[in-house]
């Protein structure tokens, strides 16, 4: 499969995932899971929003290394697939053209997120750009393959 299919076939899996696990590593040295479900691929970086409250916020200010998880629900072993993504979060600033593109796409992705943008709540919000370093890619669906470690720089 090349590059270009790969990375297509990935973007899809993105898109047609309800929640994906933001891991990351609290100041204590604790590895954390939470789940997200306000989340928007952008090429092969990943929009991704949270309460500007939360705990994720000043654990990523502290530490912006983090890693996105998706695995969709009820799949057969034959045909698994999973995707990590890891990169630094970093966050968009309010006003910039980044800052729109994200609020497009999370809006597209995201009934929750859509339902923030109608009510006018995204000042509570803080949405970040994870800028993907590698990714890990395992898909079963063409046999007992091995998991792909890919390189951002080569797709």
């Amino acid at each position: 499969m090349s590059h270009s299919e790969v990375k297509t076939e990935i973007l899809k899996y993105i898109l047609d995932a309800k929640y994906g696990l933001l891991n990351y590593v609290r100041s204590d040295q604790s590895p954390i899971s939470r789940t997200i479900g306000s989340f928007a691929p952008d090429g092969e970086n990943l929009f991704f929003s949270t309460g500007k409250e939360s705990s994720k916020v000043r654990e990523i200010e502290k530490n912006n290394r983090v890693s996105f998880f998706f695995e969709h629900d009820n799949q057969a072993p034959e045909s698994w697939k999973s995707l990590l993504l890891i990169g630094d979060a970093e966050p968009v600033s309010v006003g910039s053209a980044v800052y729109d593109t994200a609020v497009e796409r999370l809006g597209a992705k995201s009934p929750r997120f859509r339902e923030r943008i109608a009510k006018g709540d995204l000042a509570n919000a803080v949405i970040y750009r994870i800028k993907t370093s590698e990714l890990e890619y395992l898909n079963r669906s063409n046999g007992n393959t091995p998991l792909q470690k890919i390189a951002v720089r080569e797709l």
